[in-house]
């Protein structure tokens, strides 16, 4: 890929606001994508990847920084980029961890706009509970995800060839009957960015 084709593959990210409430967001009616995972996962890294950019989501070397619902404006194709508070982090307090599943799931099950959320897996691990359970929470109210594993370039070939059968079918234990669309990304090889992209223009027509 040349670099003027790399710049145009980039999405034309620009932040708009912060939330801690569906109601309070932009408002305008366009559709919105939103990116949530474990803590730690890689999420700011793939949205700095996605919008070419490398300040554009906060990384931090502290997990769990993230702790409002932001939206960023895909100026070009006229979509939110809507970035969640990641789960599972072990060092917040029950209140903390008790606001921030309010603040996720207030906002999944309220938003009129949402399209679809991307599930964020970390490709170096075996099925998670807690990844399970928010899964199956998402299916248990009908809202559509796909999976997105993250980290991709750290496997061997061959670990990422059968990444996603091998995730199929070992995340049966959790949830029987499992099955969604899955994504291969990484943020250092921008494995996956036009693929996303594709994914997102798909639902905007739907």
């Amino acid at each position: 890929m040349d670099k003027g084709n790399e710049i145009s593959a980039n999405m034309n990210l620009k932040f708009i606001s912060s939330i801690v409430h569906p109601k309070d967001g932009p408002g305008t009616g366009l559709p919105e994508f939103a990116f949530i995972g474990r803590s730690n996962v890689g999420k700011s890294s793939l949205i700095n990847m996605l919008g070419g950019r490398k300040n554009l989501a906060k990384i931090s070397s502290n997990p769990g920084k993230t702790r409002t619902v932001n939206h960023f404006l895909e100026q070009d194709l006229l979509f939110y980029l809507v970035d969640l508070p990641g789960y599972g982090y072990a060092k917040l307090s029950k209140d903390e961890k008790a606001k921030l599943e309010y603040i996720i799931k207030t906002y999944i099950l309220k938003s009129r706009f949402l399209r679809c959320t991307f599930v964020l897996i970390d490709s170096r691990h075996d099925p998670l509970k807690q990844d399970a359970e928010f899964m199956k929470w998402m299916m248990r109210n009908e809202k559509p995800f796909v999976i997105v594993f993250t980290k991709t370039d750290k496997l061997s070939k061959a670990g990422r060839k059968n990444l996603k059968s091998n995730y199929n079918k070992e995340i049966q234990g959790f949830i029987p009957g499992f099955i969604t669309e899955m994504i291969i990304t990484s943020s250092t090889t921008r494995q996956g960015k036009e693929e996303i992209m594709k994914l997102m223009k798909e639902m905007m027509l739907i």
